[in-house]
């Protein structure tokens, strides 16, 4: 059973990919939470636990957490004071937030979920969060891009202050999860000239079915799935950020010709690299 989490107090909704509100402890209940594709969660007054995937963390003011859809979250022995500011990011805004962010983030939040701003680090944050409500309450044409650039500013802060030496030596990955960093790692790499996956099962020496079998228990999606979403924000890169035609765009990225490349983004996006480009 889930909770009815998404009912957030003062919520708003935005088509851009993003709700954001206010949870208390009323509306958090005790079962696992209904996660977004990625959501982060800051606790700006009260106290309480929180259990993710069975790991319990204690929580006060300025605590946060970033989970992914596939964490399980449920809080518990929340005070009566306890507000948390809740942000609920679908997979497209996920995904163009992660485009510049370090692998190695990622890895480093999947072990420690739940962080905590301190002193200065609070101050620059209430000011990160005015900018938001600004921009969600009053939103104009780069607000995607402008909340777009809030987060990755955010996370590459935080990537900042990580010691990714310390957590290569103090965590051991099962070989299944080293199996997906890698394969993820690759994509980010190859992906603007390789989309097959038996590329990648090659490079990882392991079938593609196999491949397959752990992308999907670790990562909740097949590796076409995430080959192809690779491909997708490298041709919305080129898109927005140069003045490459569509032709040039689909040479630099391998396609045999510009028709392919717009079905295929059509497919995936719903709208063709022209309208796409425009919108922007």
């Amino acid at each position: 059973m889930k909770s009815n989490f998404m009912e957030l107090v003062d919520k708003i909704s935005l088509k851009i990919g993003v709700d954001y509100g206010l949870s208390t402890v009323d509306t958090l209940g005790t079962y696992p939470l209904q996660l977004a594709y990625l959501s982060f969660f800051f606790v700006e007054s009260g106290e309480g636990r929180v259990s993710i995937d069975f790991k319990e963390y204690t929580l006060s003011r300025g605590s946060f957490i970033v989970v992914g859809e596939d964490n399980i979250v449920s809080f518990k022995d929340c005070s009566d004071t306890f507000s948390m500011q809740c942000y609920l990011i679908r997979r497209d805004l996920a995904s163009d937030i992660a485009y510049v962010l370090p692998n190695e983030l990622f890895s480093y939040l999947h072990y420690y979920p739940k962080q905590q701003f301190r002193g200065e680090d609070m101050v620059i944050y209430q000011m990160w969060q005015s900018l938001n409500m600004h921009l969600m309450k009053h939103t104009i044409t780069y607000t995607k891009r402008i909340l777009c650039n809030q987060f990755q500013s955010l996370f590459l802060t935080l990537s900042e202050h990580v010691n990714y030496n310390d957590l290569v030596i103090e965590k051991h990955y099962s070989r299944q999860e080293e199996l997906c960093w890698k394969f993820w790692d690759l994509i980010s790499k190859h992906a603007k000239a390789h989309r097959d996956v038996a590329f990648y099962a090659g490079e990882l020496f392991v079938t593609p079915y196999y491949l397959s079998q752990v992308t999907q228990q670790f990562l909740n999606y097949s590796p076409k799935e995430l080959i192809n979403r690779q491909v997708i924000l490298e041709i919305k890169h080129y898109l927005v950020n140069t003045e490459l035609s569509i032709s040039q765009i689909a040479e630099v990225l391998h396609f045999d010709d510009p028709s392919y490349m717009g079905r295929f983004f059509k497919r995936e996006v719903g709208i063709n690299p022209l309208e796409f480009r425009r919108k922007r």
